[in-house]
């Protein structure tokens, strides 16, 4: 997939999230406020199930048609030999081809931490659609090499980095964060450079998603150059800070884009972390 600019992203309308819709769909929007309520253990459950179903299609519907980035590797055929052979390698390491080499598909990779803003205004549809976003990542990745942070007074590790669990367990432990209180980016970035200090892979970047209002803490600019790669995704009015997040990009070395419609943050996000892996 190309990487599309930030205006792309700003300028159009709903994008494929909006393009799936079912009750389920409506329980997923709804649970934040449902489960505040003192619902009987087993239908909260039931709930949050079908709210996870709704999100996940959504997610699919928004990648279409996904291929991972690849790389070509040169392995001995003893060790893959399912694989083609490639005969140039082959006679290069053995003219006499008694070491046959095998050429076969590799996944790239690349360790993403995410800090996602789930603050007092981030609630109802916004979460939901923070949701799918998550899940698009889920689906994008190899589930060590996902880390999510959601953030609002305190950061709040939802998963680890080298953690393995599936689309599904993110999204449960996801869909029961509070969404309250101020902004603490500082609190977030803070926890994102001491993720980052686990992951194995030398790849990896930091994608931080935001209105980019600061509301708590402090200025979060000086944990930039400990952190890899910083991309900023900027939610909202387009007025509210865009200075200060293209300055965290461009600190980070890595990408700024402005989302207007809420509705485009999955997009948004898949192609971006396409990007980074590739």
């Amino acid at each position: 997939m190309k990487f599309q600019a930030p205006e792309n992203f700003s300028d159009s309308g709903d994008g494929p999230v909006e393009n799936v819709a079912d009750s389920d769909w409506e329980k997923a929007i709804q649970y934040h406020e449902k489960k505040k309520r003192n619902l009987d253990p087993k239908q909260k459950e039931k709930i949050r199930a079908a709210a996870i179903k709704a999100i996940v299609k959504k997610a699919l519907a928004t990648m279409g048609a996904v291929s991972r980035p690849y790389k070509l590797v040169t392995t001995p055929w003893s060790e893959n030999m399912g694989a083609d052979l490639d005969l140039e390698s082959s006679i290069e390491e053995d003219p006499f081809l008694e070491s046959l080499q095998v050429e076969k598909k590799e996944d790239r990779r690349a360790e993403v931490i995410v800090c996602l803003d789930t603050s007092l205004s981030m609630t109802g549809k916004k979460l939901a659609i923070n949701a799918v976003s998550l899940a698009v990542l889920a689906l994008q990745l190899e589930p060590e090499d996902l880390c999510i942070i959601a953030f609002e007074s305190e950061a709040n590790l939802v998963k680890a980095l080298l953690e393995k669990k599936n689309v599904y367990e993110i999204l449960e432990k996801f869909l029961e964060v509070p969404a309250r209180g101020l902004t603490n980016i500082e609190s977030a970035l803070k926890m994102a450079v001491a993720q980052s200090k686990n992951g194995k892979l030398a790849k990896k970047a930091v994608i931080l998603m935001t209105d980019g209002r600061f509301t708590a803490g402090k200025n979060p600019e000086y944990l930039v150059p400990q952190l890899p790669n910083l991309h900023v995704i900027q939610t909202g009015n387009a007025w509210s800070s865009p200075r200060f997040c293209r300055g965290l990009a461009k600190a980070g070395g890595g990408k700024y884009l402005r989302v207007s419609q809420v509705e485009q943050l999955p997009k948004a996000l898949y192609s971006l972390v396409h990007e980074i892996i590739r």
